[in-house]
């Protein structure tokens, strides 16, 4: 009786495990028909083969119809907007990719299904593929042209890039050299991999992008219209879209540049001219005028080629959004991106998600600037250079150009006639003009601002005569914000 009902349990056991087992495998697929089906494809950030753009859920692989799918929702991303209609495309050189890339893929690009990333040689950063933007660039552009010395010298190295780099000359220089002829290739390459997005962000590798700001601004736009937004900047009286505060081309714009049929080379046209040129954002604008007859929109300050501390808060950054931040070092970049985690999904969780905010510049003065204000600071540039006030009975001292042009012209009040004397006589030149917020002093020059900014250490003079020293009228920026109030909506560019 006692063996019977053990084999009756040792029997009923190995069934179930049976059971459980043909469950699993039919579950996974190893059994039946279904063997023939691939598992679910998970794409990696940045991978080639995603090309359908925005909404991108299902493709067709091997004939069988696998389903492709987005990656398990990361959950320091909860706070960000759906994003699938936006590509970034991400400029960078070989020489800084591993001090700069990083960090934003640990950051802003963990958050993003898919973006592109392109330099001058083909590289990997944590599995993460980094595209040669200059494969393509015509031979009788490169041949004898000294901006490609670098290009082939990085091909040649035979350790890593910053070695070789330490002995191979100003890497810096000859990487702004190669630079110039990345973004019309980069263009025409993002749309032949990627040509269904409605919108592309060209940016650099030390570019900010707030996206829920950006995924706000642009649902005010078709991109079916031929669009390309920027903060303008000029050469020989050409406008463009300053690449380092990054632009943001429309699919149209996008299409009708580079989706022409065949093989014609919309970059290839430009490689012969580009040498003479001082800048790839310069070129690009150029070429996107020439197909499309598109032209740069300003939407400075929204996108801004500033960041934190150089930001100029006051009339003009107060109450609008910004988009873009440029030049921002690893740790500025980590630092904001933690700022924005906690100003859109505060970690107390007493907001809903669904909850619209805006991050205005005022924001970023509240956090960044204001627990840091004082009268005044040594050994510092708060960057001031509205108007200067110069000892022009100096001998001893070259004044630059631009300087002298912004040097105080005209009638000038008494206060205003002392103000290079001393750091003293420079902080009553700004209490006394009324648009002065603060001022820098600094051996025989006095530079007032019509903004307020925190800016950064100067260190380079030891000797007290000649130091930098920044100073804040406080009582008339607190004066200034509290007449502003609260900002009743963001104002965002009028374009």
């Amino acid at each position: 009786m006692i063996q019977s009902r053990r084999s009756f349990t040792a029997t009923l056991l190995l069934a179930i495990f049976l059971v459980a087992t043909f469950y699993t495998a039919a579950r996974i697929g190893i059994l039946g028909p279904s063997y023939l089906k691939p598992p679910p494809v998970y794409y990696h950030h940045g991978d080639a083969a995603v090309g359908a753009g925005a909404n991108t859920t299902t493709d067709t692989q091997d004939g069988f119809g696998a389903t492709t799918q987005p990656p398990p929702k990361d959950p320091a991303c909860a706070w960000m907007p759906d994003t699938s209609n936006i590509l970034v495309v991400m400029k960078t050189g070989a020489s800084e990719s591993f001090s700069k890339v990083p960090t934003q893929l640990m950051t802003t690009l963990r958050c993003l299904p898919d973006y592109l990333i392109f330099s001058d040689m083909k590289q990997t950063i944590a599995g993460v593929e980094i595209r040669d933007s200059l494969d393509t660039v015509l031979e009788e552009a490169k041949k004898d042209n000294a901006d490609f010395v670098l290009y082939n010298y990085q091909k040649a190295c035979e350790v890593d890039l910053e070695n070789c780099n330490k002995e191979g000359g100003d890497a810096a220089k000859a990487g702004w050299n190669l630079d110039k002829y990345k973004n019309i290739h980069i263009a025409e390459k993002t749309f032949g991999l990627r040509p269904n997005y409605d919108w592309y962000l060209f940016v650099d590798a030390d570019t900010y992008v707030l996206w829920p700001n950006l995924v706000q601004w642009l649902k005010k736009f078709s991109p079916t219209n031929k669009h390309y937004f920027g903060s303008m900047t000029m050469v020989a009286q050409f406008p463009f879209g300053h690449g380092g505060s990054g632009y943001v081309v429309s699919k149209a714009a996008m299409r009708e540049f580079a989706g022409r049929p065949g093989d014609e080379s919309i970059a290839n046209k430009w490689d012969p001219e580009i040498h003479k040129a001082c800048c790839g954002d310069y070129m690009f604008a150029k070429a996107l005028k020439e197909a499309t007859d598109v032209s740069v929109k300003n939407v400075w300050p929204t996108i801004n080629g500033e960041k934190p501390y150089t930001l100029p808060f006051g009339p003009l950054h107060w109450c609008h959004p910004v988009v873009t931040m440029h030049h921002l070092n690893a740790e500025e970049v980590s630092s904001f991106w933690e700022y924005e985690r906690d100003f859109f999904q505060p970690r107390d969780n007493t907001r809903s998600l669904t909850t619209q905010r805006t991050l205005l510049l005022k924001d970023i003065y509240t956090h960044y600037f204001a627990p840091k204000m004082q009268g005044s600071r040594e050994d510092w540039d708060n960057l001031s250079d509205d108007v200067f006030y110069l000892d022009r009975s100096r001998t001893d001292r070259k004044w630059d150009s631009f300087e002298l042009e912004r040097a105080k012209k005209g009638p000038m009040s008494q206060v205003e006639r002392k103000a290079h004397k001393s750091f003293e006589d420079c902080r009553a030149m700004c209490e006394a003009v009324d648009a002065c917020f603060q001022f820098l002093y600094q051996d025989g020059l006095c530079a007032s601002s019509f903004s307020f900014k925190l800016g950064k250490p100067n260190r380079s003079e030891q000797s007290p005569a000649k130091r930098w020293r920044s100073g804040w009228i406080v009582p008339k920026i607190n004066k200034w914000i509290e007449r502003q109030g609260e900002c009743k909506k963001p104002i965002w560019p009028s374009v």
